[in-house]
């Protein structure tokens, strides 16, 4: 199968091709920042208040969460054109690997709290992760765009 690539198109003109590919999808990702990024906070705080809400209710915050979540990805998907199925580099895996502990830990306070009845703790901690994951979000994003623009 013969390509007509080579004949248009010389290797400089290739790879600043490429260069500016991998800086539009930079781009593309960290445009849907400014409203995912407190989405997902939001996702995460529902989630660790739910011991707040006693036995009974609990589900009710781990449903409206999972909403949260899918509505992002959805949302992400549809307005970016692709979808992040997993780190670009060792930059947004060390970050995950920071969210999963802090938000492992904070529910686990936040079980704890619930339990000795100390509900305004309880919030305080979802308060705290919802910032925090937000906070996370943005440098996760940052981090994908600096490596996707440098992949290669």
């Amino acid at each position: 199968m013969e390509s007509n690539f080579e004949n248009q198109r010389d290797s400089a003109s290739v790879l600043e091709a490429l260069s500016s590919d991998r800086g539009r999808l930079g781009e593309r990702i960290t445009a849907e920042t400014w409203w995912a990024a407190p989405a997902q906070g939001l996702g995460a705080a529902l989630i660790v208040v739910a011991p707040a809400a006693g036995l009974a209710w609990a589900w009710l915050p781990f449903v409206l969460s999972v909403g949260v979540f899918v509505g992002v990805e959805v949302l992400f998907r549809k307005r970016s054109g692709f979808g992040i199925t997993r780190p670009a580099g060792p930059r947004g895996w060390w970050l995950l690997v920071a969210l999963f502990l802090i938000f492992f830990f904070s529910f686990v306070l936040s079980l704890g709290f619930a339990l000795f009845g100390l509900t305004g703790w309880v919030v305080a901690v979802a308060v705290a992760v919802g910032v925090v994951t937000a906070l996370i979000v943005v440098a996760y994003d940052r981090a994908y765009a600096a490596e996707v623009r440098r992949a290669g």
